[in-house]
């Protein structure tokens, strides 16, 4: 399923299940660093040992714990974690039992303020407008 989710120069989409949104959002917790993600020390966090988005999982126990952890983003209030607005998290589509289809980014929009236009010469450039 293809998302768009915050990365470090901003948004992108990528194609993401569970394992890379955890692996993802932790990426977004450590400040996209790959290294603090590898030495995490925050134990207690759901995510912890999917953390790396490597090797063997327990796929229903990896479920869980995106549920646990946007149980705790709400601050206990599962009725929140339904009506969470926070699109851009990569754990926004499986917040849920079921995973949420309508997330679902297939097609970049045209940036119609951007369009290619060639000069007399023929070289390539962009006009603003």
């Amino acid at each position: 399923m293809k998302v768009k989710i915050m990365s470090k120069n901003g948004f992108k989409v990528i194609d993401l299940n569970r394992r890379k949104a955890i692996h993802q959002r932790c990426l977004n917790c450590a400040g996209w660093s790959v290294k603090a993600v590898t030495t995490c020390e925050f134990t207690d966090c759901p995510l912890y040992l999917f953390r790396s988005g490597q090797g063997k999982q327990n796929a229903k126990a990896r479920d869980r714990s995106i549920k646990n952890y946007c149980l705790w983003c709400m601050n206990g209030q599962g009725a929140e974690v339904s009506k969470c607005v926070s699109r851009d998290c990569p754990l926004y589509p499986y917040r849920k039992s079921t995973t949420d289809r309508a997330v679902n980014t297939l097609v970049l929009p045209k940036k119609h303020h951007i369009e290619p236009v060639l000069s007399i010469k023929g070289e390539g450039g962009y006009r603003n407008g």
